[in-house]
């Protein structure tokens, strides 16, 4: 066994902490690569752009001013407010009474009482070469016949 006071040549290591010197010295050099690059890239940057609008061509003579709107039909402007306004006006025809064509006394009304109706009623029956209208439909206490019952084997 050795003795506790015996050094080992083979095992070394580090005598000394790491230097803060050389770490702080590295990042103040870090830093002006950093500052100086960008510098760099900024000026770069200004010059294409300044390259780059000297080769632009000119706008033709007859492009429309500024403020000025093209003719119809145009792109809407603002859709979103338009699909509001569009809903809005939908909502209030699905939701209030009015005329469709006066003079031939088509009206609209709510839809909550058109499925009140059409419920009470129940749906027009559409003959061979007969239009369907809502006044030939058959009351509800008239029984229509049911359908015939499938055949064994699911064919009719």
């Amino acid at each position: 066994m050795s003795a506790p006071g015996d050094t080992h040549p083979e095992l070394r290591y580090e005598q000394r902490d790491v230097s803060v010197g050389s770490i702080v010295r590295f990042a103040i050099a870090l830093m002006v690569v950093v500052v100086l690059a960008s510098v760099f890239l900024l000026g770069l940057f200004k010059l294409l752009a300044r390259e780059a609008r000297r080769h632009d061509p000119p706008p033709p003579p007859l492009t429309q001013e500024a403020g000025r709107l093209p003719p119809m039909p145009r792109l809407q402007s603002t859709p979103l407010q338009d699909l509001e306004q569009l809903r809005a006006e939908e909502e209030k025809e699905l939701t209030s009474y009015g005329w469709v064509d006066q003079k031939a006394g088509v009206a609209h009304i709510p839809i909550e009482e058109a499925i009140k109706i059409v419920a009470a009623r129940g749906l027009p029956h559409a003959g061979p070469g007969s239009s369907p209208s809502p006044a030939a439909s058959p009351s509800p206490a008239a029984s229509p016949s049911p359908a015939p019952a499938p055949a064994p084997g699911g064919r009719r």
